[in-house]
C-alpha cells in the first residue's frame, strides 16, 4: 500500500528532515571534535585550575597505590602547596583503600589507570590487555564516578595494539627516581632537583615512605623554584606533545 501525502504535509516533514539534518551537521562539526582537548579542558574545570602557560610546569606522577599512610602523606604536602599530581592506581589495591582513592580526586589530583592487576600488558595476550584496562576503570569508576584519561603501562611496556586501542594518551616519564630499587629519601630528591626542568613528567612510587618523606621536601622546593605541579592531562593540554607522553593515533 502506498500512502500518499497531501503537498502541505509533504513540506512539513520535508522540513523536519532538513531541520534535523542540520542539527546533525552541526553535532558533527562541533560536538565530537578535539577528543584529548576536550578531555583537558574538563580535567581544568572539575579541578579550578589556574595554570598559568606561560610559567614553567612538572608533572609528579605516582604509581602502584593507594596506600594510605604514603599516599595521605603526598596528598597533604600537594594541599599545602596548592599543587596537583597524578596518581596511576592498581584497581586490585583501591579494594579497603576507598577513602584514600576518594581524597585524590577531591584534593584536586588526577587519577590514572595503572591496569587492575598491575600486569605487564605486553606479557598477556591482546584480549587480556584490554580486560586489565576496563576492570581497572570500572572499580575507579565504581569508587570516584570517574574514568581515567590517562594510562600508564606497567613498567613502561607497550605495543601497537596497546596504543591505538587504550583510547587515551599513554604516559611515561622523563625523570625516573628509581624510588622502588633504593628507598633512598636523599637520593630520590637529588634525582629530581639535579636535572628537573619545564615539561617533566617525574615517575615515583606511593607504597614507600621514603617517597612519601621525599614528596614532603621536593613538593615545597619545586614550587619554590617557580614550578608549577600540575596534573598530567593538563599538562598534556597546555604543553602538547612533549617527551614521556605516547598518543593513541600518534
Amino acid at each position: 500500500m502506498i500512502i500518499k501525502f497531501k503537498k502541505p504535509a509533504a513540506i512539513f516533514c520535508g522540513v523536519i528532515l532538513i531541520i534535523f539534518g542540520l542539527l546533525f551537521l552541526l553535532y558533527a562539526v562541533f560536538g565530537m571534535s578535539g577528543d584529548e582537548e576536550i578531555r583537558a579542558k574538563r580535567t581544568s574545570a572539575r579541578y579550578g585550575s589556574s595554570v598559568d602557560p606561560e610559567k614553567p610546569m612538572v608533572a609528579l606522577t605516582y604509581d602502584d597505590g593507594p596506600y594510605t599512610p604514603v599516599t595521605g602523606r603526598i596528598l597533604e604536602s600537594l594541599k599545602a602547596s596548592g599543587g596537583r599530581a597524578t596518581f596511576f592506581v592498581v584497581g586490585s589495591r583501591i579494594e579497603g583503600r576507598e577513602e584514600i582513592t576518594k581524597k585524590i580526586a577531591e584534593y584536586g589530583c588526577e587519577i590514572g589507570n595503572h591496569t587492575y592487576g598491575h600486569v605487564v600488558l605486553t606479557k598477556i595476550s591482546n584480549e587480556n590487555a584490554l580486560r586489565e584496562l576496563t576492570k581497572n576503570d570500572e572499580v575507579i569508576f565504581n569508587t570516584v564516578g570517574i574514568k581515567p584519561s590517562v594510562v600508564r603501562p606497567p613498567c613502561g611496556c607497550y605495543n601497537d595494539f596497546i596504543r591505538q586501542n587504550s583510547g587515551r594518551p599513554l604516559v611515561l616519564w622523563t625523570i625516573d627516581t628509581r624510588d622502588w630499587s633504593h628507598q633512598n629519601k636523599d637520593r630520590t630528591v637529588n634525582t629530581v632537583l639535579s636535572s628537573v626542568k619545564d615539561g617533566d613528567i617525574i615517575l615515583m612510587h606511593d607504597l614507600f615512605v621514603p617517597t612519601a618523606e621525599a614528596s614532603e621536601i621536593l613538593i615545597p622546593e619545586l614550587v619554590n623554584r617557580g614550578f608549577q605541579l600540575v596534573t598530567v592531562s593538563e599538562l598534556i593540554y597546555y604543553r602538547g606533545e612533549i617527551n614521556g607522553i605516547v598518543l593513541n593515533n600518534g
